[in-house]
């Protein structure tokens, strides 16, 4: 080989591997969010009995609607808009300020009431607190939204990963040293206030007084739809744990919550990331009017093989994590834990309905596949009910599985997007995620476990074998072009 002939190829290889740590970099800010939100909630879970850590978990299924509310809609129009940017920005700024307001305020007024209404002592004050606290978490939303709109991606994301850093410190130490619910508050706090300070001193835009009324009415009847879908996602979600906590008590709630925490807090470290990648990349390729085929296969492929691996860790291992770490009541919750780790691993199709319909402009759409999907989870969730939290739990991944069908179905439909290659991708890690699931599955019951080690050297020897296998089975996945490392960015 000619040393003309090596330079191209060097360059290449720095640009890949540049490419590659960006990636990585921007992927772990991002996941670094739910990955402090397992721990802090593991850890409250760990300190405090199912009772009171139901209490907190009610709270936050009302937290969480106003932050998804933040978080799309006027966000996903900063994001797609082709209008001048000074005015976008001005313009929702001001819109998402004075939702999250209205949302909050809402929130305040009905907190007692709610606490009265789920017999949870404590409830009423702690979503006061929370919710005093949303109106300034939107200014970060919307910071963020800008930095995404003006491509500095990697300065968003360092502003991301030094805010969940310091939450997650400050959380732990928090609820390490002060065993109640109102450290989780403490902890969310700290998480807002940090992100706030950061975007205010590395942020690309400040607030301007410019509010655009033609434009505010664009970008409300674009976002109507995309907040209507996120309501009817949130009963969709959380229906479950708000019968639980009417019927039973905030016990049920938080053994409910606990299992389905272990699995989604799992998987969402891949999936949550994953979701914002596909909106920014899905907005650009609207606005350069490209093909959204190839970005929703590799979407597709990658997102499955994420959360399937992760699944198949949670299942092989969640007993023995249970038992060594946890009070023994939160071992009821297992079967609920296994259900939503399959639950996670199957919600492709429903995480890119949102990404791809709102870079389309065909919001509607989201809104109406939210509508079906919604009534039939929550009719599903009363039926199941009365026969325990098992057969709630199976009934919800059962019906998300289903939905991420149809998901699909729609795309090509209303969306006119070529898909062949997206359930390809989709069919190829269901089929690589199980057979990793079983070779883990068979090692770490047949071969570790027989070693006969003390169970926390039993099940630290079995996550490195797991990760182990888990790097080479994504290397077979790149390979076969169903994992690409390309949609990790934006």
């Amino acid at each position: 080989m000619t040393t003309t002939s090596m330079v191209p190829a060097r360059q290449r290889l720095r640009s890949a591997g540049k490419h590659g740590g960006k990636a990585l970099f921007a992927f772990t800010a991002r996941s670094l969010q739910q990955v402090s939100t397992l721990v802090i909630t593991l850890l409250a879970a760990r300190f405090l009995p199912p009772s009171q850590y139901g209490v907190y978990s009610l709270g936050i299924v009302f937290i969480v609607l106003v932050q998804t509310m933040t978080y799309t809609g006027f966000y996903q129009f900063i994001l797609t808009s082709r209008e001048e940017d000074g005015a976008v920005l001005s313009t929702c700024f001001w819109l998402i300020i004075g939702l999250a307001s209205l949302a909050s305020l809402v929130l305040a007024l009905a907190a007692f009431p709610l606490e009265w209404m789920f017999k949870a002592p404590s409830l009423g004050t702690l979503l006061l607190l929370l919710a005093l606290i949303q109106p300034l978490a939107s200014i970060g939303a919307w910071s963020s939204a800008a930095l995404l709109r003006r491509g500095e991606i990697m300065r968003n994301f360092i502003v991301m990963f030094v805010q969940n850093i310091v939450a997650l410190i400050g959380g732990a130490a928090l609820l390490w040293f002060w065993h109640s619910i109102f450290a989780l508050v403490a902890f969310r706090y700290v998480r807002v206030l940090t992100g706030t300070v950061l975007h205010a001193l590395l942020g690309r835009d400040q607030p301007q007084r410019l509010f655009r009324r033609d434009l505010a009415r664009r970008a409300t009847a674009f976002s109507g739809a995309l907040y209507g879908s996120r309501f009817l996602g949130f009963l969709a979600r959380y229906a479950a744990d708000l019968l639980l906590g009417m019927l039973h008590s905030p016990a049920a709630v938080g053994l409910y919550r606990f299992g389905n925490r272990v699995a989604t807090g799992a998987t969402d470290v891949f999936n949550q990331p994953m979701t914002t990648f596909a909106a920014t990349q899905f907005g650009v390729a609207a606005r350069r009017d490209r093909d959204f085929a190839m970005p929703l296969a590799q979407f597709s492929g990658t997102i499955t093989m994420l959360s399937g691996l992760t699944g198949a860790v949670i299942i092989v291992f969640a007993h023995d994590a249970v038992t060594l770490f946890f009070r023994p009541s939160y071992l009821a919750a297992l079967t609920v834990t296994y259900a939503m780790a399959l639950r996670g691993a199957a919600s492709v199709g429903q995480m890119l309905i949102e990404p791809v319909f709102a870079a389309l402009g065909k919001t509607a759409w989201v809104m109406m596949f939210d509508l079906v999907s919604t009534v039939i989870a929550v009719a599903a969730i009363f039926a199941a009910s009365p026969f325990g939290l098992e057969a709630l739990a199976w009934t919800q991944a059962a019906v998300v599985l289903g939905t991420t069908g149809w998901a699909f179905g729609l795309l090509h439909w209303r969306g006119h997007i070529r898909i062949g290659s997206a359930l390809r991708n989709f069919a190829g890690a269901v089929a690589l995620c199980v057979i990793y699931g079983l070779i883990l599955l068979g090692v770490y019951r047949l071969g570790i476990a027989a070693m006969q080690l003390r169970p926390v050297e039993t099940l630290t020897l079995g996550l490195a074998f797991a990760a182990l296998l888990a790097v080479a089975v994504l290397s077979v996945a790149t390979r076969l072009r169903i994992f690409s490392l390309q949609a990790f960015s934006g």
